[in-house]
């Protein structure tokens, strides 16, 4: 969509440097992408792991953590490339580790400036970052410089992205019919395979407006399914009403909208 393009409300200053507070990797290949709003930047739900999978921090001196992006190519050839460049200060084991291990892996990182709600997302399946390193260790101090960048060109921006962190297993619903959407259990649910069908129903909710829940379907004889409508205790909202069934690794993120004493759940997005 066109818009306008004008000073950030709020902020008298927006230009200021934002440092880092927040610098998260994954491999590309394990990771399921949700899909971007109608203007192309916004992600609309959840990233989703691979069995076994989580997201790493990385620490990077405030100081030298760089996130840039630049256009380059000809007339009607136009593309970007994004680069995330990092200082890991010292030459412990642990870094040369991370060197090893991350050299030649298909990477997509994420970072959060100080202040902000979202993510910045470099690098796309298509386009993925790798890894460049450097090493210093001379008079002047010790330190290794990540330098992570795509081979291949993109025609995206960096992407933001809105949803949950990635840390831990996907918490493990034992019973369809009664699903907790709980603080404490995240914001990933795995439902179980189902030999006969039953109905995706949600018994208590704690979690915030404006959250975002990802359902992932483990299939079996006659998987489960979401309807429109009353289900336990939220009311979903999904798109044209049409039900969502829990086939094998199929994924749906469903955003919280709390409305007085009702709570929706509102389809963001389904794959």
């Amino acid at each position: 969509m066109k818009v306008n393009l004008t000073k950030a409300s709020g902020n008298s200053n927006p230009g200021a440097a934002a440092p880092k507070n927040e610098i998260i990797l994954m491999e590309a290949e394990y990771v399921t992408f949700p899909p971007s709003d109608e203007n192309g930047v916004l992600l609309e739900g959840n990233f989703v792991l691979a069995d076994e999978e989580k997201m790493i921090t990385i620490y990077s001196t405030k100081s030298k953590t760089d996130a840039s992006m630049e256009s380059e190519g000809d007339e009607d050839m136009n593309s970007f490339k994004s680069k995330l460049t990092l200082m890991h200060p010292g030459n412990s084991k642990e870094v040369k580790e991370f060197v090893q291990y991350w050299s030649g892996r298909n990477v997509i990182a994420m970072h959060k400036a100080c202040g902000e709600n979202h993510y910045e997302v470099m690098g796309t399946p298509c386009a993925p970052l790798q890894l460049k390193a450097a090493k210093q260790d001379n008079n002047d101090g010790r330190a290794w410089t990540l330098n992570f960048e795509p081979f291949a060109k993109s025609g995206y921006v960096p992407k933001i992205y809105e949803g949950a962190v990635v840390f831990a297993e996907p918490f493990e619903v034992a019973d369809v019919a009664a699903v907790p959407l709980l603080v404490a259990n995240g914001y990933h649910y795995k439902l179980p395979a189902l030999a006969v069908t039953a109905a995706i129903a949600i018994d208590g909710i704690t979690l915030a407006h404006g959250k975002i829940i990802t359902l992932i379907g483990s299939g079996g004889a006659d998987p489960a399914t979401l309807a429109n409508g009353v289900t336990g205790d939220v009311t979903t909202l999904l798109v044209g009403g049409t039900s969502w069934t829990a086939l094998n690794k199929s994924v749906i993120n469903l955003k919280v909208f709390i409305a007085g004493a009702t709570t929706h759940l509102i389809e963001l997005s389904r794959e």
